[in-house]
């Protein structure tokens, strides 16, 4: 097929089948899981005039309609803070499509996508802890339902998937650099025997500086074991408009995109919560044991991919 090279050229055929059977498993699995504890399910945004401004270079995914600029949905952040402004909403969640054109200079083809799904959610007046622990229960969840309803799918793909019966550890990055240098997130994903969770990240402005702690941020990332890294982001969320607008300052960021939403953070409709968003592709990555994430999103979307489709 000379420079064409499709999903058959990725992964075998029977691959693929076993992959698209525990992908079935796993978005069942965090669907029903979620549902049963009370959230509400919404339907994804793909295009806004703001999305998440991510926290390194990408390239802009911008359209135009009707001499309106849009973005693309990097991810739901925003929209998921101001879903909860109704009363009546306490817990929602979205499988949510995003478009993050990296740069080869930033991130790898290894774990990164230029489009990929999220598995995202947000809780009312919840603590980054409260999400941690939701997190170690749902992910505990998924990985039971694909051992037990993906056996033979897991021993096609010659992958014994771990089980976890202890909560998954928190440590602070403070505590990880000083013990690792500067590349501790690879060096604790390669060693630990458990996914981890990392805490305090200076990122995007709206994951929250601890009240009366400047410098020091109530969010976290979960790391997967055996070197797969990153499995997701999340945080309690800035919602108070002088905090924002501080941190927005901080970042030396254009406040004007932002208008409507921080009228809305000044009106004082903007609720406090905290959440996170899971990588679909990521977790299914880690759970059959695939070297590349393009080996379980079947049409490339890589940062190497050459879009042959």
């Amino acid at each position: 097929m000379g420079s064409v090279q499709t999903f058959f050229d990725i992964i075998s055929a029977s691959e693929i089948q076993d992959i698209a059977k525990i992908r079935n498993i796993v978005l069942s699995a965090l669907q029903d899981y979620t549902r049963e504890a009370g959230f509400y399910q919404i339907l994804p945004i793909l295009m806004s005039p703001i999305t998440d401004p991510l926290n390194h270079a990408v390239y802009p995914a911008e359209i135009e309609y009707e001499g309106r600029p849009l973005k693309l949905t990097a991810s739901m952040i925003f929209h998921k803070q101001l879903m909860l402004a109704s009363k009546q909403m306490e817990n929602i969640f979205v499988l949510a499509p995003n478009i993050r054109l990296e740069k080869a200079t930033v991130k790898s083809s290894q774990n990164h996508l230029l489009e990929f799904s999220q598995f995202d959610f947000e809780m009312k007046n919840a603590s980054m802890y409260d999400v941690m622990a939701f997190i170690d229960g749902l992910v505990k969840h998924v990985f039971t339902e694909v051992r037990e309803k993906g056996a033979e799918n897991l021993k096609n793909l010659g992958r014994e998937l771990p089980e976890y019966s202890e909560p998954f550890p928190i440590c602070s990055t403070d505590e990880m650099w000083e013990k690792h240098g500067k590349d501790f997130e690879n060096i604790i994903s390669k060693t630990s025997s458990t996914p981890v969770f990392l805490t305090n990240f200076k990122r995007e402005f709206y994951d929250r500086e601890t009240p009366g702690s400047r410098g020091v941020y109530s969010n976290f990332d979960l790391i997967y074991p055996e070197g797969y890294g990153e499995a997701l982001s999340g945080a309690e969320r800035e919602f108070e408009y002088e905090q924002i607008v501080y941190r927005m300052k901080e970042l030396d960021m254009d406040m004007a995109p932002y208008e409507n939403y921080l009228n809305a953070a000044k009106d004082g409709l903007i609720p406090q919560t905290a959440g996170a968003g899971i990588g679909i592709e990521r977790m299914l990555r880690f759970i059959t044991g695939r070297d590349e994430i393009r080996e379980v999103s079947f049409f490339d979307r890589s940062i190497s991919s050459d879009f042959a489709f």
